[in-house]
C-alpha cells in the first residue's frame, strides 16, 4: 500500500482522495498539514512521516521544498496553472508522474530512479558537493 503526505489541510485531502481512492484500498495513510504544522517552514521533511526515504517520492512544483532531503526524493513537477487550456501538456506531465512512480516502484531504492529526472535548476541547486 501508498502513503500519502501532502502539506494540504486535512478536509481538501480527504475530498481529493475520495476520489483518487473511494474505496480505502490504495493509500494505507493519508498525513497532512494540519498533523505537521511545522513541515512547511523549511521545505517538506519526509522523515516526518516515514523512516523509508528509500522508498519516499515527493512531487511538489517548488524545489525548497526537497531542501529536508537535500533534494535526493524530490521530483520537480509543471505548475499547475491555466487548467483546461492546454490537456495535451497536463495529460504528458502526468503521464511523466505516473511512470517514475511506476519505476521507482521496480527499483529497490526510488532516489536511484529519481536522480535522473532531475531538473537544471534541481542540479544547480543540490549540487553534488551539498549531496555528499
Amino acid at each position: 500500500k501508498q502513503h500519502v503526505f501532502t502539506t494540504a489541510q486535512e478536509t481538501y485531502a480527504r475530498n481529493l482522495l475520495g476520489k483518487l481512492d473511494p474505496d480505502g484500498t490504495v493509500f494505507e495513510s493519508v498525513s497532512h498539514r494540519d498533523m505537521y504544522p511545522h513541515a512547511v517552514k523549511e521545505g517538506k521533511d519526509l522523515a516526518l512521516v516515514t523512516d523509508r526515504l528509500d522508498r519516499a517520492i515527493l512531487f511538489d512544483d517548488r524545489l525548497d521544498n526537497f531542501d529536508p532531503q537535500i533534494g535526493k526524493n524530490g521530483v520537480l513537477v509543471a505548475k499547475y496553472v491555466d487548467v483546461g487550456k492546454n490537456d495535451v501538456l497536463e495529460l504528458l506531465e502526468m503521464c511523466r508522474l505516473v511512470c517514475i512512480a511506476a519505476l521507482a516502484h521496480l527499483c529497490p531504492d526510488a532516489r536511484n530512479v529519481v536522480k535522473f529526472f532531475w531538473s537544471d535548476g534541481h542540479k544547480e541547486r543540490f549540487s553534488v558537493k551539498k549531496t555528499m
